[in-house]
């Protein structure tokens, strides 16, 4: 396979209007970079009880079939989609499957398909406060996914990125694969070692890396990336983390960062350190991965919960420049 590159986009922070249309306009800047597969955070209705900050998390999803009216309406994601595609790009979805908001249609719908301690809906791991966890080991709860996910693909989405993925059946990857076949793109957001080693001691079901990846084009590179963060700090050596590297023979897709970490830019590295690090980080073997606004060198991360767009304009082109170039040489 060839090494693919992926760029991660949230659409509330992505531009001043938080919309389909304003990145759509955009598309062109993107594929100019040599993007082969645009990936869109979640794009579902956000819950409202329990609801973080002002617009609440996209990750609390109330109704996985309607789409969030800030972003703009269903056709305005079928065109986004088709001009993706023009411009020779994939597009795959954020799918958060382990758990709904605490709102959820479904709660209503199919109250058999979620969680439940003492009697009460409840989380597998830890009490989030605008979420609640699905049942993903019942063969119903997974017969609907499937159906979501089959809608999707009929739009001409053409594969999904998985949020803790880890958490989820080992079937029901194999039943997605079975259904769709190989042609899909499957990104699992695998877990770091701390948290699997956290889950099997109080005895929660949770996927290797080893067998996800049967099923998975590529998988996170959590398995490395809590040591390279206490690199950054100054914590641990990179030979540290090179060492987890060598022993790795899975395809992972190797960010520097994303929505749920800081800026790689935020550690106060100089800049030859940093574009060294870049360097690295796109001659290693697996996927490269771009979060909206890295290859200008941004440093502030937006916010998860409220509007808090990009500022464009703190472009380095410097930056910009080694990504185009790395990006092209890892055809």
């Amino acid at each position: 396979m060839k090494k693919l590159t992926y760029y991660q986009v949230f659409v509330r922070n992505y531009s001043e209007e938080g919309t389909f249309k304003a990145l759509e306009s955009d598309l062109e800047r993107i594929a100019d970079l040599k993007i082969d597969v645009l990936y869109l955070m979640p794009i579902h209705e956000i819950g409202v009880d329990g609801r973080k900050g002002t617009l609440g998390s996209p990750y609390s999803i109330r109704d996985y079939f309607s789409i969030n009216h800030e972003y703009g309406t269903l056709e305005d994601l079928k065109s986004l989609i088709n001009k993706t595609h023009k411009l020779g790009m994939k597009i795959i979805l954020d799918m958060v499957f382990n758990h709904t908001s605490r709102d959820s249609v479904l709660i209503d719908e199919h109250p058999e398909f979620y969680y439940y301690k003492d009697g009460k809906l409840a989380n597998r791991v830890g009490d989030w406060s605008d979420i609640t966890d699905l049942d993903t080991f019942r063969e119903d709860t997974q017969e609907y996914l499937l159906n979501v996910l089959e809608y999707y693909v009929n739009l001409g989405i053409d594969g999904f990125r998985f949020d803790v993925a880890s958490l989820l059946p080992l079937e029901f990857f194999k039943k997605i694969r079975e259904k769709f076949g190989n042609d899909i793109l499957i990104l699992a957001e695998s877990i770091d070692p701390g948290f699997v080693r956290y889950l099997n001691e109080i005895g929660q079901p949770v996927i290797s890396d080893e067998d996800l990846s049967q099923y998975c084009n590529a998988l996170y590179n959590y398995n490395w990336f809590r040591d390279f963060e206490a690199y950054l700090r100054n914590e641990k050596s990179l030979d540290d983390v090179k060492n987890i590297i060598a022993n790795d023979s899975i395809n992972r897709i190797n960010c520097l960062e994303n929505h749920d970490t800081e800026r790689f830019l935020s550690y106060n590295l100089d800049k030859k350190a940093c574009k060294s690090l870049i360097k690295w980080a796109f001659e290693l073997k697996g996927d490269n991965f771009i979060y909206m606004g890295q290859e200008y060198g941004l440093t502030h991360r937006p916010s998860l919960f409220d509007k808090d767009p990009i500022t464009w304009q703190e472009q380095n082109l410097d930056y910009l420049e080694l990504y185009k170039t790395l990006i092209l040489n890892s055809k």
